[in-house]
């Protein structure tokens, strides 16, 4: 008796040890035999149709189906398991919300599981739909205690197809399935997965090209992952993750590396297709545009950095189709004439100010030679003016600077004709001809039809300026050009803004009539005329003043005597730091008052809170700025002026030279 007592102690204590090796879970839901049968059961899909912008809480008796495809056994999915409506071709996916980890070892990949419903909830974070336990506008996870009564797994256990698509395929629907990517690399070689630093937990985005469409998108991995210090490796291929979205940007989670199935050579631009410069712009929407095929261009370079007028991020090239602008990443080195292959597949179409520019690296450059530049197309301003030329080397044959008076720095216009169109030239301070003045013929101009907020012509040195003949002075009705005319008088009376006013003095022995001439103001340092005074209507006696003032009625109060024109401009309007010009009717400069690009500011051509007086033994205007032919009173006194606010009326001589 006793003994067999014995043998029933060994057998229930056999029992007992046996059964504590074994997963209590399999003898509360076995994964074996057939599934039980479920009175109210729906499809993924038809349950986050009820989703309407709220959360869904489930009070009634419901069953959802799906199928497992992730795993959190490596570290990259946490407290969570993914599930989607069928093994291949899913229509929707979602997050199940459970606070507890280790999941993957009862929810394997391909398990199918049961989730009954009453007393749970639907929500939706950003684009992926979860289920958990109400709270609020949201769901909270289901208590680790909870979930096995909500969660049953059946005894199905399918293989998972990961759906192909391309980066532009995606969409919502395959937010929380699994998705196989091609084509993909790393954008930066030598990366790990995440932070390798194992105090660093922050999850990492990196970011993937496809080397078939050149769409990016991130594959984001936690810091908990337990390969977030691995390598990813320096070759392209494919990618098998889960999808997700935050914002606006898709996200690939992967469940471990062998999701990243790189074998092939890393580079997109391997064997490209050669194509024509127009088929690439052709691509362009209007916004910017990504070139999505692997193409490559043989184009000549028509832009010279030699002459320090172009950067050396900047380049214009064209082929026999077409012109373009090349916006290099980094700095480049192309000589004029050079023959290049650029890869351009993932490189972008944009507008910069009009311009249309294609954005590379030097590193797309395939093959650099000595080539021969094309032939410059003949056109007119008027055909320039179009935009249609954007891009190619062109040339305008009898054509001259509108004012020759000027250096090649900065905005100047070309003209055919006096009373015709003009195009605006541009050339760089850095431009190591900018100080040179422009020609004062006529004849034929080289250069590269471009565009800043209106069109403009590159020139790439000097030598595209071929003016030999004789230049055309331009009338503008009167007695047309001298040189006679001159600033006298610049006034901003310390006490009083409204007393300023701008005196001329004609020391001919002619009356002239100022049909046609302007004063132009450049503010501060500014390089292009902010305001301007149409002298037009008006004449200037032989030896005698003319005076313009910025309010007549004040200005005669103040000095007694009659201003000859009154203008609301604010060329007549100066506090001292600004620069004059005095400009005929061909556009001639005839005379000037300060360093235009200069601030007047403690400068030698400041005439703030004083007077700026002509010297007495001028006779003649001066295109070029001359200190000695002035006596200049100011707040500052700097640079050799005379430090003396000046009070109105004062030592102010309007009409008296």
């Amino acid at each position: 008796m006793k003994k067999i007592n014995l043998y029933k102690i060994f057998a229930i204590l056999f029992i007992a040890i046996s059964a504590s090796c074994v997963d209590n879970n399999d003898f509360e839901l076995p994964t074996i035999g057939p599934d039980k049968q479920y009175e109210n059961l729906k499809s993924l899909d038809e349950i986050i149709a009820q989703y309407n912008g709220n959360p869904v809480e489930f009070v009634e008796d419901v069953t959802v189906y799906g199928y497992v495809v992730s795993d959190d056994r490596e570290g990259n999915f946490f407290k969570s398991i993914i599930i989607q409506d069928k093994p291949e071709n899913p229509t929707v996916g979602l997050e199940v919300r459970i606070d507890d980890t280790n999941l993957g070892a009862r929810y394997n990949v391909g398990r199918k599981i049961y989730i009954k419903l009453k007393g749970l909830a639907l929500s939706k974070y950003f684009a992926s739909f979860q289920i958990g336990v109400l709270n609020g506008n949201s769901t909270d996870r289901i208590d680790a205690n909870d979930y096995i009564d909500f969660i049953d797994r059946s005894s199905e256990i399918a293989e998972i197809v990961p759906t192909n698509l391309t980066i532009g395929e995606l969409t919502d629907n395959h937010i929380n399935t699994l998705v196989k990517i091609e084509g993909l690399q790393s954008e930066e070689k030598g990366l790990t997965y995440a932070d390798p630093d194992p105090d660093n937990t922050f999850s990492v985005n990196r970011y993937f090209t496809s080397c078939e469409t050149f769409e990016s998108i991130i594959m984001r991995t936690s810091g908990f992952a337990t390969f977030k210090s691995y390598p990813i490796p320096d070759k392209k291929g494919s990618v098998t993750a889960i999808l997700n979205k935050f914002r606006s940007d898709y996200q690939l989670f992967i469940r471990d590396t062998n999701d990243v199935n790189f074998t092939e050579e890393y580079g997109c631009n391997n064997n490209p297709t050669e194509a024509s410069l127009a088929e690439v712009k052709a691509l362009y929407t209007g916004s910017e545009t990504t070139v999505t095929q692997n193409l490559k261009l043989k184009l000549v370079i028509t832009s010279d950095l030699s002459t320090d007028n172009i950067s050396n991020q900047n380049a214009f090239a064209q082929d026999a189709t077409a012109g373009i602008a090349l916006r290099f990443s980094d700095a480049y080195d192309l000589k004029l004439g050079d023959e290049i292959e650029i890869a351009v597949g993932g490189a972008k179409l944009s507008e910069y100010n009009g311009l249309l520019q294609l954005n590379v690296s030097p590193s797309n450059i395939l093959s650099t030679t000595a080539g021969t530049l094309p032939t410059p197309e003949i056109i007119t301003i008027a055909q320039a003016l179009t935009g249609d030329y954007q891009g190619k080397l062109v040339q305008i044959e009898g054509v001259q600077f509108k004012d020759n008076t000027k250096n090649y720095d900065g905005s100047n216009q070309i003209i055919s004709e006096c009373d015709g169109d003009e195009l605006t030239t541009y050339v760089r301070p850095q431009a190591t001809f900018a100080n040179n003045p422009v020609s004062n013929k006529r004849g034929t101009i080289t250069g590269v039809m471009s565009d800043f907020n209106g069109v403009q012509i590159y020139l790439r040195n000097e030598s595209d300026v071929n003016f030999t003949e004789d230049y055309t002075t331009c009338g503008g009705g009167g007695s047309g050009t001298t040189n006679t005319i001159f600033f006298s008088e610049l006034a901003d009376p310390n006490n009083n803004a409204n007393a300023r006013f701008i005196e001329l003095y004609n020391s001919g022995t002619d009356a002239i009539d100022l049909t046609g001439w302007i004063i132009r103001r450049y503010t501060n340092d500014a390089t292009s005329s902010t305001s301007s005074i149409d002298l037009s209507g008006q004449t200037i006696a032989a030896g005698s003043t003319f005076v313009i003032a910025k309010n007549a009625t004040e200005f005669s109060s103040v000095y007694g005597v009659t201003a000859d024109m009154e203008s609301t401009s604010a060329a007549a309007d100066s506090n001292g730091d600004d620069q004059l010009e005095l400009v005929d009717p061909s556009g001639t400069v005839i005379d000037i008052f300060g360093i235009i690009g200069e601030d007047g500011s403690g400068t030698n051509h400041e005439f703030e809170d004083g007077r700026a007086n002509r010297k007495a033994s001028v006779t003649q205007g001066n295109p070029t700025y001359t200190f000695s032919e002035w006596d200049i009173w100011n707040d500052t006194g700097a640079a050799g002026t005379t430090n003396a606010p000046q009070d109105a009326p004062g030592a102010f001589t309007p009409k008296v030279r």
